[in-house]
């Protein structure tokens, strides 16, 4: 019930506060375009076929994760929403801070987030052409990999706002320790992101106006409600109502 508790405390947040998360997600979309483009093109020789189908489900799929990556635009995104998360009132100069603050971190953050995802996602597939057997095991481990890499995906870009001194490697024990630590809060957490996610994609307008903020918002409450349950964060009695 936890993960459904974040989920609505995003959705009220993202009622409240309507106007400068759409600012803060437009913005987002922007810087995360580029980024997905030098995807696309470069996993595009990989695909099978690329004429047809194959580049649609690929497109589909750069767009679906995008959200979920610690791309600059995304962790300005999270620097903005943390404020939302919290009892002060965000305002757009929030994501420039956090663009400003954070954007060569989250680079590098994008280059190994998207190196392992691409080659986990490469070993499924690879081992899945095999056919049934012990090919299948593999895939299966390598989709439970996946699906444990995108996880702590859930903590990585609040971690990154929330440390006062983040380091690349420090970033990425903390969100796998956070994960591993919380494991069904952040699986249920993680599925249901990705549902929604995925359903945004379906229905662009709501994937460019809202969905990325959605998912940012999730993870600032995400991140804030690990912290409360370790007695790291005193919420304030309004915060509580509206978390209720």
């Amino acid at each position: 019930m936890a993960a459904f508790r974040t989920l609505w405390t995003a959705l009220f947040g993202l009622y409240e506060e309507t106007l400068v998360l759409v600012a803060g997600n437009l913005a987002a979309v922007a810087l995360n375009l580029p980024i997905g483009l030098v995807l696309f093109f470069l996993v595009l020789p990989f695909v099978s076929n690329p004429e047809q189908s194959s580049t649609q489900w690929l497109i589909l799929l750069i767009a679906w994760l995008m959200p979920f990556l610690p791309t600059p635009g995304n962790v300005a995104l999270a620097h903005l929403t943390q404020v939302a998360a919290g009892s002060d009132a965000p305002r757009f100069h929030h994501f420039r801070e956090g663009l400003l603050s954070h954007w060569r971190l989250a680079l590098l953050c994008s280059v190994v987030s998207l190196v392992v995802l691409v080659a986990m996602i490469w070993n499924i597939t690879f081992y899945v052409g095999f056919g049934p057997g012990w090919p299948v095991l593999v895939s299966i481990f390598w989709l439970y990999a996946s699906l444990f890499w995108l996880g702590l995906h859930l903590f990585l870009a609040p971690l990154t706002v929330h440390l006062s001194e983040p380091r690349l490697f420090d970033l990425y024990r903390r969100a796998a320790f956070v994960a591993l630590g919380h494991g069904g809060y952040t699986v249920v957490l993680l599925l249901v992101l990705l549902v929604l996610t995925f359903a945004a994609v379906l229905f662009l307008p709501v994937y460019v106006l809202v969905a990325p903020a959605l998912v940012s918002l999730t993870q600032a409450h995400a991140l804030r409600e690990i912290r409360r349950r370790h007695g790291d964060l005193v919420v304030e009695p309004e915060e509580e109502v509206s978390r209720l």
